[in-house]
């Protein structure tokens, strides 16, 4: 198998990943354009079944896309020598500051309906102090001082495999024991320092 056929088959997790953001916000946008959905009120004629809707949807994309940035963090990490390897501590920080800047309209969706006044600044401060922290974070980064944040953040899984327990697959992001080869869900070789 060639480089590039390798290369390219590590990576098919990517179109995945981007296939279920666009369905979800794609399903969010018709069913929450479809008459009856905007008709149909959940809550004392405040809250309708298109605002739910598309709270999961765009919601959804939104974890996907953090979880996406995750595990690009995690896949970059591990492939040495990669000419990316100056780029991985950003892109944590950047997916975090996307995220919690959209995930406020999203939250809206939901809550505005449900708010008085008093709520509405709580609310709106506690996002303003969300995003001065994840730009301070991506601050930090840049000036290459955020590994122990982005370490805090990538998960459970990869901070066993920073002890020696597991080796994460650069292909499937599965977890695998230390000493193992080969990945036992997909098969791939796996590079021989533990992660």
């Amino acid at each position: 198998m060639t480089e590039s056929a390798r290369l390219s088959m590590n990576w098919n997790w990517v179109g995945r990943y981007v296939a279920v953001i666009v369905v979800a916000l794609v399903l969010a946008a018709a069913i929450g354009e479809m008459p009856l959905f905007g008709k149909t009120f959940l809550v004392s004629g405040k809250l309708n079944a298109a605002q739910m809707v598309r709270f999961l949807g765009y919601g959804t994309a939104l974890v996907v896309f953090w979880i996406f940035g995750q595990r690009l963090t995690m896949v970059l990490r591990q492939q040495q020598g990669s000419r990316w390897v100056a780029a991985y501590n950003l892109i944590l920080p950047v997916v975090t500051l996307i995220v919690v800047s959209a995930l406020y309209s999203v939250i809206l969706l939901v809550m505005k309906p449900l708010m008085d006044l008093a709520l509405q600044r709580i609310y709106n401060w506690m996002f303003v102090l969300a995003i001065i922290a994840c730009a301070i974070w991506l601050i930090m980064a840049l000036l290459g001082q955020s590994d122990a944040l982005t370490e805090a953040l990538i998960g459970a899984s990869r901070r066993t495999a920073l002890s020696g327990g597991t080796v994460v697959c650069a292909s499937c992001g599965a977890s695998n024991d230390a000493g193992s080869t080969h990945c036992g869900k997909c098969g791939k070789e796996l590079a021989g320092d533990s992660a």
